[in-house]
This record gives C-alpha cells, structure tokens and sequence, in this order.
C-alpha cells in the first residue's frame, strides 16, 4: 500500500501562523501536524509516502527527509489548483495496488490498521457531525453504500461529514475521475474536488462504503488548531518540576527548552530550543526557537523563531507587525462561520511585537 499526503496548501485560514511556518509544520502539543500523519501511517507498515508539496516546499522536504522509516516522493503543486488536483498530480507515482490518501491538516488518533490489509473495495472515512452542515463535504448512504458525495452543500441531505480519510484497493478508478475532471476543466468552489471524482466513481457504479473515524482533530484554523492543542494535552500531556516556575498539568515541555521564572499551564506545549521568562502563559503552543519574555498570553499560537515581549493577553500580529489589543470591530474580529480569520492570541512568524 501507498499513501499520498496532499500538504502544499498555504494555510491561508492559519495566517499569520503560516505566513512563514509551513501549515503542515504547525506544532501541536509538542509534535507537527505531519509527524502525526507520518506516524499513522508508518504504524500501518506504509513506507511509500508521497508527498505533495507547494514549490516554497523545502522545509517539508528537509522535514521529511530526516526519518529513516519511509521512503518519501514529492510532487509540486505549483498551483492552489484544490486536493484533487493535487492528487492527480500523483497518478504516474502509483500503480495498481491499494492507495491511502490523507489530508495534511487532520491528526487521527484512531486505529487504521485494518486499512491496511487487502482492502476489497473503497472506503471513505466519515464522521457525524452537527451545526452549520454547509461547511462540510457530505456523504449520503443506503444499505450500508454511499450513494452521493457533495462538496459544501447549500441544502444538506445528510449529517455524515467526509473525515479527509480515504482508501483506495486500486487507485485506477480514482485517478480516471480526476483526470476526467481535469481535462474538462470542471471545477467545484474554483478548485478540483477530490468529492466531485468520488461522485464521478459512484455514478459509474464503482463500490463506496464508509468507515466511522472517532478521534479526529481538524487544525486547518487557529481556534481548532488549540481546540486539537487541548485535547491532544489532555490525553497524552505530562507534569513536571521547573525550579523557580510554576507548572500547571497537562503541559508538553521538551527537553532543551528554557523556563525561566513563569507560570506555564494548563495545555501549553513549548517545543525544542524555545525560551520562556518571566511570562505567564496557558491554553498554547510557543514553536521551536521561540523567545517569549515578560508576557502574559492565553489562547496563544507562538510560531518557530516568533520573539515577543511585553505583550498582554490577546494579540493578532503578522510578520513584522505590532500588536495591538483585539477590538470585536476590527477586521480580524469575529465574522466568519469558522471563527475570526486572525483571532484573538495568534502570533506572527518571526515577528516582534511591543504593546
């Protein structure tokens, strides 16, 4: 079996965390959405990985390239074409044995292995879901098949969310769909849909069943990017003793970080070489070689290299920006069905900030 791993969106619903940091790169209690999908699928026996990346992609590539337990390829997407296009873009990378395709911003923490086997069919991750419906792509089942697949749809029929999740016991079926739509250009949302091929699949009679997937955590925005934080904390996070600092349980804290005099906690992960003084921070995550100093933060994304100081509470900032207190008015205040496009307590890339 193979896996494709789409991953050269640019996280534009992640700004200003992804402006520098790649969206698949973004830590999540202590470890990169994409180390989690690459643990996933190495725990099934999947070493022939292929990835697809934008072409400012290198940082993936160098990410990847350090693990010794897969054997990754790469794909450019040198267009935000959607995930099918990217897919397609793989169809010369795989042959005729079973395929898994998994989106590059969903941690799944439920057991896949039985995907891995000799898969008699084609199956589609789902998950019930509830709320604003039009925000997802839905599937639409009868006698345990699924009948119809729709993209966002403005008068849902069904309450079965695709999980980003998908199996495939010959991609050929799959890739002729996407090329089908390719070639005539058909495109859903200005994007090539990998739910519209999928469609295409079930109008020609093609077998789709569904599997239901538990524990499944979307980081594709910052509110669900801290929500997946939580959770993942409250699950596997640990305690520890910092002489001179209160820590405060779930926390995920590496090794060779430096903390200096703080309170830190509940649900904060500070990943590898990142330094915290004199700062009080919970509910976040502060990425490698991060400086934080004389700050008190909450509901906080703290990208690789960002360095604040004297910073209160809630700030939006990008590259090279100045924070400022959030004001439900403003542009970036809540506005959006997924929450506010820069919401309160995401920090810039590399940025310094003086409040």
């Amino acid at each position: 079996m193979k896996a494709i791993i789409p991953v050269a969106g640019s996280g534009s619903r992640l700004h200003p965390v992804t402006l520098e940091t790649p969206k698949a790169l973004v830590p999540v209690a202590g470890k990169p959405v994409l180390e989690y999908l690459l643990d996933q699928v190495t725990g099934m026996g999947i070493r022939d990985v292929v990835l697809v990346i934008s072409p400012s992609g290198d940082a993936i590539r160098r990410y990847v390239d350090r693990r010794d337990d897969l054997e990754a390829r790469y794909v450019v997407q040198r267009e935000p074409l959607g995930i099918g296009h990217a897919v397609h873009l793989c169809a010369d990378l795989v042959d005729d044995e079973p395929l898994l395709v998994l989106l590059g911003d969903v941690i799944y923490l439920s057991d896949f292995a039985f995907l891995a086997g000799e898969p008699s069919g084609n199956a589609i991750g789902v998950k019930r879901v509830s709320g604003d419906l039009s925000r997802y792509g839905l599937v639409e089942i009868e006698d345990g098949r699924i009948t119809r697949l729709v993209e966002k749809p403005d008068h849902p029929a069904s309450d079965l969310a695709i999980a980003g999740i998908y199996c495939f016991s010959s991609p050929r079926p799959l890739m002729e769909g996407l090329a089908t739509l390719v070639r005539s250009g058909r495109r859903t949302r200005n994007e090539y849909q990998l739910t519209d091929a999928l469609q295409w699949m079930v109008e020609r009679d093609e077998h789709l069943v569904p599997f239901e997937v538990d524990d499944l955590y979307d980081c594709g925005t910052p509110d669900r990017l801290l929500e997946a934080n939580r959770r993942l904390l409250d699950l596997n996070g640990g305690r520890c003793d910092i002489p001179g600092s209160v820590i405060i349980p779930p926390v995920d804290i590496a090794s060779d970080a430096r903390v200096h005099r703080s309170v830190i906690g509940p649900h904060v992960a500070i990943s590898s070489r990142a330094s915290v003084a004199c700062t009080v921070v919970r509910d976040a995550t502060i990425g490698s070689h991060a400086r934080v100093e004389n700050c008190d933060l909450r509901g906080s994304i703290v990208t690789p290299h960002a360095v604040l100081a004297d910073t209160v509470r809630r700030v939006s900032v990008g590259r090279g920006g100045l924070g400022s207190p959030h004001s439900p008015h403003s542009p970036d205040g809540p506005h959006s069905p997924d929450g506010p496009h820069s919401p309160d307590g995401v920090e810039g890339a590399r940025c310094e900030v003086f409040v």
